[in-house]
């Protein structure tokens, strides 16, 4: 029998009773049907043994690319004829990028922002999210784009509440077997389910493969490191006389990432600061963008910042001691204050460059991952199929370098009668009147805070499909169920142990013995000296820091059946219609160290979380020909959906989608598309118990900085967010070019009730503003609070606190010109955005179009944030044995935040939401891909690719003011930091 699965349609609704506006779609939908699964059962062959996919395109419009079906609906139609856009990367423009991940591939479209990978996120201790590949459609969050492979859903790779929290990891697809990627970017909920909300990325197999192919690779970059290979083998045979099939794909991967930032862009530190001589009304902007920045409130062997008279209860900064620093073998220097404004952690000039830390922490993460895939198949009639698909996946990553054990700001005191002190600063000490001093720290003696993520995937699907007559047509059916497991483990080696570290610096001299003991009596209690570098033994680092851990494993069970067919048709054409049910149960379970539950440590302090959610659901779908073949209309479709979906938390929600396609003319043609999507809370932010953090925090109320905890946690009470989107366009497939193709897309998606989890900074800034929810999530006790007057804890949790609307335009074209020798091919497509706005509790609506920061808000809120346009164009000439391929990928240039008022001088009073600025632009960037391919007579093919050929630099991205140390630039989202890299392969097929 024909293989189905790309056409496989989603189960669909049989609700008891749907309400008026389903039981309208329905009647609408109805009507007629339009002729989409004739041609479906016509190309699907072709389209499964085409090995030349590269893009959306009609084969009598270009021969050469074969005619491909994409699943745009569950109804299949071609790419530009859907009603709703679905752009196609083929496995022969996969093969040409020569990427080590296909994630990477995908993210390159226009249309996909701001997605978490190696590259991007390094430093994540506490959502666990470091190491896995996720893809964000329309920078609305990865949680909001839904990836499927081959139609299917896959287990979560991660549990928290943020934007990337219960997405796929991309790393675990079986790259081997991928025919082509298909990204849907439309709202999808009435077809595909929740968490489509932006749209669809579905991971299309070649499950029909015969043969043996195979790949080895690897790459560099120019500056020497980014090493990284793969090994990749797949096969696939027939069978019992043809009626089985059996494939497998394996491949294991190392990429040993890039530790530290040694980029010439990276030497003079650029960062946004509080301008020390802004006063309200004297014309000068509150923030300025410097050069040589660093930090004023730690060095790696510690910097004194205040003291404490004798006499007194209160540290001043008007003594001598300010500004001595203590470096190898704790010898005291002094350290040059550059220009800083009070309470800000930020400075310019002076010893920045003893106080930065930036350049030793990871640019790219290392990442090794296995994968296996196999699957078999077997014709038990000519009309039933039976199949099993086992998969396996294991990916660690291990960062050595995430962030020091820091204690910057005034958080370590040390008292006069401190063992470690030297006798000349006790006797200075004594001479001044001083009992205590503060200090702040990178804890230098402290090894660097690691983090090893490491995921094992386990999924099976056992299924059946088949065939049948009815009503004097053919129908389609199949049933499957899969059962996935993720088990994530993740360890902090290096960890600061807080209570330890405060005992062991408060250190005293045994009056007995003159031995240095911890002042708390503790025998087992190992002192440790914060004053220097090299001055600690490695029993007092052991004692001091530990190792913490968690295991959560996620459970995914899904069984589905669905069928599809037409039952009757009308003036216009044959109707066609899927329908079919769900039952999916997602669960989490797992542990955590003791010192983790008890929020011992600096960073991770992870919790075990326990829950479980199941949803049902129905769909239906159809699409209509209304006109067919008369003057005006080359064709007219109805295409419609609706679902019902029965959460077990959350509720019933129904949701659907009406479209149309009008071809008027044969070089024209009109879609549009109406649907209310969802997304319903995930696992981390229903069931997360807790994860909790320290960070540097600025406090408005009391005007200071300074470290202070943070837990977030779940929330039973949230609600599915929902969305109405819309999407018009237009397809022009001249007939005086035949082989070229285009079509412009408008899409707009408003957003009602989105989750969002606010930082520690939005809390408190929206409670200075007088926001009594926010005031209740902050604690105040002076027995725990880290300064007196100081907040003691921040409870943070998801709630359906946003309101959000995007709006913008898609384009994309291609062109296949034969020439006398060879052919060369050309696509390109864009994405602008017109609008993106969120309204926010602290700060009312935020324009996030055009901001190319990746800390956007800048403590002024949670924004949506994207570049006003992104494009990718590629061209390849294609000879018998030799092909040329060039792309060109860019970004535009934008700002740092909407809210900020630019200017140099003669400048407006600043407010809380509208601060003034010297500098609020950001460059945009353009990079050149040249890839090479030559296949050998026989002997299968060797490519060569260079990315960035130009080497171009990121843009220069201010860190954002609210650093209580200096991280880096916010330019890894968007911008290339790696610089030019090579890779070359070897690839062969039998």
């Amino acid at each position: 029998m024909n293989d189905q699965s790309s056409v496989r349609p989603v189960a669909v609704a049989v609700r008891r009773a749907l309400g008026s506006a389903g039981m309208t779609l329905l009647a609408l939908s109805s009507l007629a049907a339009a002729n989409a699964l004739a041609q479906e059962q016509a190309t699907a062959p072709a389209a499964a043994e085409s090995a030349n996919v590269g893009g959306s395109s009609d084969s009598e419009l270009n021969p050469l690319l074969g005619e491909v079906t994409v699943t745009g609906t569950r109804i299949v139609r071609d790419g530009y004829e859907a009603p709703t856009p679905v752009a196609v990367l083929g496995n022969e423009q996969l093969a040409q990028m020569g990427v080590t991940n296909i994630a990477d591939a995908v993210n390159r479209l226009p249309a996909i922002s701001s997605s978490i990978s190696t590259r991007t996120q390094q430093s994540n201790i506490g959502t666990g999210t470091a190491g896995v590949n996720t893809l964000n459609l329309r920078a609305l969050g990865a949680n909001r784009t839904l990836v499927l492979l081959d139609g299917k859903r896959m287990v979560p790779s991660s549990l928290g509440t943020g934007g990337n929290a219960g997405a796929v990891d991309v790393n675990q697809i079986p790259n081997g077997l991928v025919q082509r990627v298909e990204i849907v970017t439309g709202g999808a909920s009435a077809v595909y389910g929740s968490d489509a909300l932006a749209g669809v990325v579905n991971f299309i197999l070649d499950k029909k493969f015969t043969g043996l192919k195979g790949s080895v690779d690897g790459g560099i970059t120019e500056a020497g490191d980014g090493e990284n290979y793969r090994l990749s083998l797949t096969g696939g045979m027939p069978f019992a006389d043809g009626r089985g099939h059996l494939l497998f794909s394996g491949e294991y991967a190392d990429d040993k990432g890039v530790i530290g930032n040694n980029r010439s862009w990276a030497d003079t530190s650029y960062q946004l600061m509080n301008n020390p001589d802004y006063a309200p009304g004297n014309g000068q902007p509150q923030l300025q963008t410097v050069f040589n920045a660093g930090v004023a409130n730690g060095t790696r062997g510690g910097l004194i910042l205040d003291a404490r008279p004798i006499g007194s209860t209160t540290f001043t900064q008007n003594t001598p001691f300010r500004g001595t620093a203590f470096g190898e073998g704790g010898t005291p220097y002094t350290f040059n204050f550059g220009r800083t404004a009070n309470g800000s952690p930020v400075m310019e000039g002076g010893d920045w460059e003893a106080s930065r830390i930036d350049r030793s922490t990871t640019l790219g993460l290392p990442l090794t991952r296995r994968t296996m895939f196999g699957r078999g198949s077997f014709d038990v009639t000519d009309n039933l199929t039976a199949f099993v698909e086992l998969q396996y996946s294991h990916t660690k990553s291990h960062n050595r370098q995430v962030v020091p054990n820091l204690n910057n700001g005034s958080s370590v005191t040390i008292l006069r009668d401190n063992a470690f002190l030297s006798p000349e600063m006790g006797a200075a000490m004594d001479t001044a009147g001083i009992n205590a001093f503060r200090l702040g720290t990178f804890n230098g003696d402290l090894p660097y805070l690691q983090g090893i993520n490491t995921r094992e995937l386990k999924r099976v699907v056992g299924g059946v499909e088949g065939n049948f007559d009815m009503f004097g047509t053919e129908w389609s059916w199949d049933a499957y169920f899969t059962h996935g497991e993720q088990d994530i483990s993740s360890i902090t080696p290096g960890n600061r142990i807080n209570a330890r570290y405060t005992a062991a610096v408060n250190a005293v001299r045994d009056p007995l013995t003159g031995r240095i003991v911890c002042a708390n009596g503790d025998p087992t209690c190992i002192p440790y000296n914060p004053m220097g570098l090299g001055v600690n033994t490695q029993a007092a680092i052991n004692y001091v820091t530990g190792m913490g851990y968690a295991d959560t494993l996620l459970t995914q069970q899904v069984g589905a059946a669905s069928m599809n067919g037409e039952p009757f048709s009308t003036w216009a054409g044959p109707v066609s219609v899927a329908f079919g049910a769900e039952h999916r149960r997602e669960k989490v379970s797992g542990s955590a160290s003791e010192l983790d539950e008890a929020n011992a440590f600096f960073a991770g302090n992870y919790h075990a979380t326990q829950g479980k959610y199941d949803v049902t659901e129905g769909f239906f779908e159809t699409v209509v020909p209304l006109l067919n073949n008369v003057p005006g209309a080359e064709s007219l479709d109805l295409n419609g959906a609706v679902r019902y979906t029965d959460y077990s938390t959350s509720g019933e929600v129904t949701t659907w989608k009406i479209g149309a396609t009008w071809q008027p003319l044969e070089d024209f043609r009109f879609r549009f598309t109406k649907s209310r999507d969802i997304r319903a809370p995930n696992l981390g932010e229903l069931f997360n118990s807790g994860q909790s953090g320290t960070g540097n925090t600025s406090d408005p109320f009391l005007n200071i900085q300074y470290l202070l905890l943070s837990v977030t946690s779940g929330n039973l009470d949230l609600k599915p967010e929902e969305a109405d989107t819309t999407g018009l366009g237009i397809v022009f497939s001249p007939r005086f070019l035949p082989g070229f193709q285009a079509s412009v897309d408008y899409y707009k998606i408003e957003i009602d009730g989105a989750m969002a989890t606010l930082s520690t900074t939005n809390i408190l800034n929206g409670c200075f503003a007088g926001n009594a929810l926010l005031c209740s999530y902050i604690e105040r006790d002076p027995a725990t609070a880290p300064v007196a007057g100081g907040v003691s804890r921040i409870n943070i949790k998801p709630d359906n606190i946003l309101g959000q609307e995007l709006s913008g335009f898609d384009v994309e074209a291609s062109y296949t010109w034969i020439l006398p020798a060879g052919q060369l091919r050309l696509r390109g497509l864009a994405s602008f955005v017109e609008s993106m706005e969120t309204y926010d509790l602290t700060a009312g609506t935020l324009d996030g179009r055009g901001v190319n920061s990746d800390s956007g808000g800048i403590g002024l809120g949670t924004a949506l944030t994207a570049p006003k346009y992104r494009y990718l164009t590629s061209a390849t000439y294609d000879l018998d044995q030799f092909s040329v391929g060039l792309t060109m990928r860019g970004v535009s240039s934008g700002v740092y935040n909407n809210a900020f008022i630019e200017c140099q001088a003669n400048c407006p009073t600043a407010t809380a939401l509208n601060p003034t600025i010297d500098n609020n632009k950001i460059d945009g960037a353009e990079y050149f891909d040249l890839s090479l391919n030559y296949k050998l007579d026989g002997a299968g093919e060797v490519y060569f690719v260079t990315e960035n050929l130009f080497d171009e630099d990121p843009a220069l991205v201010a860190g954002g003011r609210g650093a209580g140390y200096y991280q880096g630039q916010d330019n890894k989202f968007l911008y290339d930091r790696y610089g030019r890299t090579f890779r070359a392969g070897y690839r062969f097929q039998f």
